[in-house]
């Protein structure tokens, strides 16, 4: 009888520890890992090619809309040894997800995702929920306009929020301006998100490009999941183009800071921006294969 009350109470907490999380399309659903592995500077030492990220998680439909899909998202820092995977289901049905790293200690991370739908209410309510935005290419005018990612037509209405990235200004603020904005019809936010702001109260990485400032980053995070949360699809742009970035910053650098935004806010719902006027001051000195490449 004892024997018989222990394996019931096994079998019980393997089924709790297997059951599905319930999430909708379009949501951002992050991981948070620790890592064991110790470096001087994790955003720096890491090299900058995608077989050597540190950490992936391998998302696969496996029921429902989503049956078949498969979606791999690269991890981030968020500082300490804290490494964390934001993933965003396309689809509605069933998700398993599993996690690789060299580090073992993130390794083998498993677990499963039900993408349960929005009402046609819920839509109606935040139209980030009917997907990313994207170029039409089909119908009569192809190329021609945007839509979400589920054809819902999508009319750009922006409003520019340039240095609200400031490190100065209040979350709190930053709602207030969204609040207005999403009550006046806007639906795009146009956030310069910078390596290389106009000073170092707006640039979110250090003076040699190399240290990010991760507390100020995790705010800007918030800033866009705010803006998301009340319909706003936010633009960003990594870098403002001025003289002689080929030497003074380097492709090297801005290569890496890219790749750590798309990482990190890639699930959410962004368009992405090469640079601020990339074209000027003869292209940041670079010639304009390495802005095409990029």
């Amino acid at each position: 009888m004892k024997l018989k009350i222990i394996c019931l109470i096994t079998l019980s907490l393997i089924i709790v520890g297997a059951k599905a999380e319930i999430i909708h399309p379009w949501d951002v659903y992050t991981l948070t890992f620790k890592s064991d592995k110790k470096f001087a500077n994790p955003y720096k030492d890491i090299p900058l090619t995608k077989n050597n990220d540190l950490l992936k998680v391998s998302f696969k439909g496996t029921g429902g809309d989503a049956l078949a899909k498969e979606i791999t998202v690269i991890g981030f820092w968020n500082g300490g040894s804290e490494w964390c995977a934001n993933f965003t289901p396309p689809a509605t049905g069933s998700w398993e997800y599993r996690s690789s790293s060299t580090d073992r200690s993130m390794n083998g991370k498993k677990g499963k995702l039900e993408v349960v739908p929005w009402s046609d209410e819920e839509k109606n309510s935040n139209p980030v929920r009917h997907g990313f935005v994207m170029v039409n290419k089909n119908g009569d005018m192809p190329g021609h306009y945007f839509e979400y990612t589920d054809g819902q037509p999508f009319l750009w209405i922006g409003d520019t929020w340039w240095n609200w990235t400031d490190s100065r200004i209040h979350l709190e603020t930053f709602k207030q301006l969204v609040d207005d904005r999403a009550s006046k019809g806007f639906n795009v936010g146009q956030l310069f998100v910078p390596g290389n702001g106009w000073g170092r109260e707006s640039s979110l990485l250090d003076e040699t490009y190399t240290i990010p400032d991760i507390e100020h980053i995790k705010k800007v995070e918030e800033m866009i999941k705010y803006a998301n949360s009340k319909g706003i699809t936010v633009w960003i742009h990594g870098w403002w183009s001025r003289p002689n970035m080929n030497s003074t910053i380097g492709a090297e650098k801005i290569e890496r800071w890219w790749r750590y935004l798309v990482h990190r806010f890639g699930a959410y719902n962004v368009i992405w921006v090469l640079a601020g006027e990339y074209n000027m001051n003869n292209y940041g000195g670079f010639q304009p294969d390495f802005w095409k490449d990029l």
